[in-house]
């Protein structure tokens, strides 16, 4: 009898604890920008969904490299002297950081492209790995997006790409691209570079069409000139699309690519299940769901675009 109410007390005073215990996540971003909100929108609510109460039984443990890749490293240093129980990341350079500095700590991402591809994943059936996450593998969104492009523009006969000729992954999204222009009977104009210079020289010197349009592959080099590339194409007046909502926020004509605020709840519960016992190994890579199209109607009308009634009727959002 005595060791039957042993017993009870001790399951007792486990399931005390563990409504006591409180979680600290740590979230490592590159740069706190529209995706990496929403994304933590997205895993805030399903945190919330599943009765989780933050300060009560979780802590975000939060560190912003601001842009500067160089401070990830000691960002991910920071969160593991916090001692955090799993790390949340959004994109390819925040997560290698923590991925280099976790040291077996569970690892919950969010990824616009391949993580495969982008190096977060060598074997996505290790059962030895600590990393898990969501994916939008937006390269396999190419012929999608040209053809959205095409609806957009229905004069659309020729698309100028840039990209990074030093980045392989560069090189294999404009493989893609050329491969689905020319299903499209799209003419490409491609010009690869080496440089954030040898892009602002080159598409200064494009001369605009009114057939032809910016089209935007996931390329960092020419992702971090972003800002140059749309105030050039204004004066050009030519309209660009780009592969996520921020970009059309930020003066793209318009964008079609993954819902972070999606991909955020998706995350959230991979952090669940985390926090709940599970291994990220056992957690398989989820695939993003939810695609948006984001139309840019106020730079549209600067540079004299006029949008098809269908496209406006089938966008996700319209910046006025």
């Amino acid at each position: 009898m005595k060791i039957y109410l042993l017993l009870i007390m001790l399951l007792a005073c486990e399931v005390a604890e563990a409504q006591t215990r409180v979680t600290r996540i740590g979230v490592l971003f590159h740069d706190m920008e529209r995706a990496e909100s929403q994304a933590m929108k997205g895993v805030g609510a399903v945190l919330k969904q599943q009765g989780y109460q933050e300060r009560k039984n979780f802590i975000f443990e939060t560190r912003n490299a601001k842009g500067n890749p160089g401070a990830l490293p000691s960002a991910a240093s920071a969160l593991l002297v916090k001692k955090v129980d799993l790390i949340f990341t959004t994109g390819t350079r925040a997560t290698l950081a923590a991925i280099a500095a976790a040291r077996g700590i569970p690892i919950v991402f969010v990824h616009g492209g391949d993580p495969v591809r982008s190096g977060l994943l060598t074997n996505p059936n290790d059962p030895a790995r600590n990393v898990t996450g969501v994916a939008a593998y937006a390269a396999e969104t190419t012929e999608k997006r040209l053809m959205l492009f095409k609806e957009i523009l229905p004069a659309l006969r020729k698309v100028y790409i840039f990209y990074d000729t030093n980045s392989q992954s560069s090189r294999d999204n404009f493989a893609l691209a050329e491969s689905a222009a020319k299903k499209l009977a799209l003419v490409i104009g491609a010009y690869g570079i080496k440089s954030a210079d040898e892009l602002k020289t080159t598409l200064s010197n494009l001369q605009g069409e009114t057939d032809a349009a910016i089209f935007q592959i996931a390329d960092d080099l020419v992702e971090n000139e972003a800002e140059f590339v749309f105030a050039t194409a204004r004066q050009k007046k030519l309209p660009t699309l780009f592969n996520e909502e921020s970009w059309a926020i930020g003066g793209a004509t318009a964008a079609y690519g993954p819902s972070y605020l999606e991909m955020g709840r998706l995350a959230g519960r991979l952090i669940d299940q985390i926090i709940k016992g599970n291994s990220p190994a056992s957690l398989p890579i989820a695939r993003a769901t939810k695609f948006d199209l984001t139309i840019n109607y106020r730079g549209a009308n600067y540079i004299g675009l006029q949008f098809p009634k269908e496209i406006l009727t089938k966008a996700d959002k319209i910046i006025r």
